[in-house]
């Protein structure tokens, strides 16, 4: 049986073209990300299924009910179908139940597709649940801890997901996603103004013969025990946090050299710190796998979550420290919501693993939306995830280069994928090398860290940190190098403030340093 498709005409090129579900679904991609450089069409996408036309990017709707209700019960096809192949390898009762919550799934799929009233869809959905959680009480098992009951339960969120697209259904309720549209709406209408503010008042930037070569403000010597692992830098550069190989944050006053007091995590070492949001909250993990939240000025532990199985290696957030996106050596990577304290998704479906080896990086856009994953069995992979669905949605190929730092630009189609001694820039949307920032063949980046401005970088490369600006010519965009850590020591952790007016530097002399760069 061949596989449908859809014969689309541009209203503003006038061509027509023949696409299926695939390309379909790549078009409402770079259609949706293209959509947010322009907040008046950011609008349209949040009111519609946007797509963007193959040959001239332009943006139309498309089917936006029947189109976006087909999709959501595809998703749920595709989950039922790798639901089915893993129950080939489980024995006992337990397969058993997970064949029968298949064979619910597959009956939910049919009840999403008749149009039948929502009442009657809702009064179904209690009485299979009910009848499935009497199977599994049988067994004298707790129905709400049964795997396979909860497997259910996801299902049917997924497909009952697609009745929003309803004809028949009622006028949206007031509450949390309201309240979401709402505020997104306004700070679109923001960013245009602010972005109009800016393009009057931009001005040129310094000659590079001009900067200054920066200079040490402090030293923190044996600022842990072992390696400085990570380090994370308040957008003033007046805090700084640092974590090694024991379960402390130290906590550093830039302006006085003052160390304030350390936040605790119980077990073993950490790898990854980050501030989050207005910088009034840290997060923090290492080897025990779980992500350690605290409140920064009272040391208070707000949330310990665990569901990873080993080291975490990495961490990111979304700009209002909401979300956050882990990464670990089990080969997986998961969202979490730092407010409630609570798991979201994992990323790579329901058995599946996010990538074939340790997750070595991640990235989380700035809104929350998407997910940038990359490491893997032969570190050379990075992958582009949907971050509302955990829907994989491109995966790019870097051979032979071990990915090791991944970060969303100010740009939010593009990305920075720092592996080795090469900075490149990836397009999201088609999961490919656009340009390249740094080609250097005598360093070797460490620790890198990009910024949330986008404008400056800092690295490890040897003993050296090196304050990269973005966008200079490859050749010649490191603007500094920073000198003083211990001859044959590597510096492995950096950070940098927005302006790439301070920078802190750490590594295996156990050492944190403070720069003054004067840019």
């Amino acid at each position: 049986m061949s596989e449908k498709k859809w014969q689309i005409k541009c209203p503003h090129c006038q061509r027509s073209t023949l696409i299926n579900s695939d390309e379909l679904g790549a078009r409402h991609m770079i259609g949706t990300m293209a959509a947010l450089k322009d907040p008046a069409h950011a609008r349209r996408t949040l009111e519609d299924y946007t797509i963007a036309c193959p040959h001239c990017d332009a943006l139309m709707p498309f089917e936006p009910r029947s189109e976006y209700r087909r999709r959501k019960a595809l998703a749920v096809s595709r989950r039922i179908e790798r639901l089915a192949s893993e129950v080939e390898s489980i024995t006992g009762s337990e397969r058993e139940f997970h064949a029968m919550a298949g064979q619910l799934g597959t009956i939910v799929l049919q009840m999403l597709e008749t149009d039948m009233p929502l009442e009657t869809l809702f009064d179904s959905e209690d009485k299979l649940l009910t009848v499935f959680a009497e199977e599994i009480r049988k067994t004298n098992a707790e129905p709400k801890r049964h795997r396979a009951w909860r497997w259910l339960q996801e299902t049917f969120a997924i497909a009952c997901s697609g009745i929003g697209e309803r004809d028949d259904l009622p006028a949206a309720p007031g509450g949390d996603v309201e309240e979401k549209r709402d505020a997104l709406l306004r700070s679109l209408d923001e960013l245009q103004q602010e972005q109009r503010s800016k393009a009057a008042t931009i001005q040129p930037a310094p000659a590079p013969a001009a900067r200054a070569q920066g200079s040490l403000r402090f030293h923190f010597k044996r600022a842990h025990d072992n390696n400085v692992e990570a380090l994370a830098i308040s957008h003033d550069g007046r805090i700084g946090l640092s974590v090694g190989w024991n379960s402390f944050v130290r906590v550093w006053n830039l302006e006085t050299g003052q160390e304030l007091p350390s936040l605790k995590a119980d077990g073993s070492f950490l790898t990854s710190v980050i501030f989050l949001g207005d910088e009034t909250r840290v997060a923090a993990a290492g080897q025990s796998g779980a992500l350690w939240i605290w409140d920064l000025a009272s040391g208070r532990v707000l949330h310990c979550l665990r569901k990873h199985s080993f080291t975490i290696f990495s961490l990111a957030a979304s700009a209002d420290g909401r979300l956050v996106i882990t990464g670990s050596g089990d080969g997986t990577a998961r969202l979490w919501d730092t407010v409630k304290g609570s798991h979201v998704r994992k990323f790579g479906g329901f058995f599946g693993g996010t990538l074939n080896g340790s997750v070595a990086a991640v990235a989380l856009s700035p809104d929350g939306a998407w997910a940038l994953t990359g490491g893997g069995d032969h570190a050379d992979t990075v992958k582009v995830w949907d971050a509302s669905n955990g829907q994989l949605a491109k995966t790019a190929h870097f051979p032979a280069r071990a990915v090791s730092a991944v970060a969303f630009m100010s740009v939010r189609w593009k990305a920075l994928v720092q592996s080795g001694s090469k900075l490149c820039v990836m397009d999201v949307t088609e999961g490919r090398i656009i340009d390249r920032l740094a080609d250097s063949k005598d360093d070797y980046f460490m620790g890198f860290q990009l910024a949330s401005g986008g404008q400056w970088a800092a690295a490890g490369s040897g003993a050296e940190v090196c304050v990269i600006e973005i966008g200079a010519d490859p050749h010649s965009c490191i603007r500094q190098r920073l000198r003083g850590h211990e001859p044959g020591m590597s510096v492995n952790a950096c950070a940098i403030t927005p302006s790439g007016g301070r920078v802190m530097s750490g590594g295996h002399d156990c050492s944190v340093m403070v720069w003054d760069t004067g840019l």
